[in-house]
């Protein structure tokens, strides 16, 4: 190797660590805010709301104590939202 491409070398090098020493060390990380511990809110009063999607026609059957009150079915109105149930031929019995 060529005496001038070493002393390039060693030169370039030297400058680079020089440069890459002289940047600043990274702020320290700030430290995490505390966590509040906030107590949940009371569970709603059981309703007895029976809900039963089928995933072969995409209908979602829904009972109300024990009867059956509709379904959804995926034809609502787009302005309906939720979409309530509507009555539909009710599912056998097996």
């Amino acid at each position: 190797m060529d005496r001038n491409k070493l002393f390039t070398r060693l030169v370039v090098l030297t400058a680079a660590l020089m440069i890459a020493s002289c940047y600043a060390a990274p702020p320290p990380a700030p430290e995490p805010t505390p966590i509040v511990y906030m107590p949940p809110a009371d569970p709603p009063p059981p309703d007895e709301w029976n809900i039963f999607p089928d995933p072969t026609t995409g209908q979602v059957d829904i009972y109300h104590q024990g009867d059956y009150v509709g379904a959804i079915t995926g034809n609502e109105p787009q302005l309906e939202d939720p979409p309530m149930p509507h009555r539909v031929a009710p599912p056998t019995e097996h």
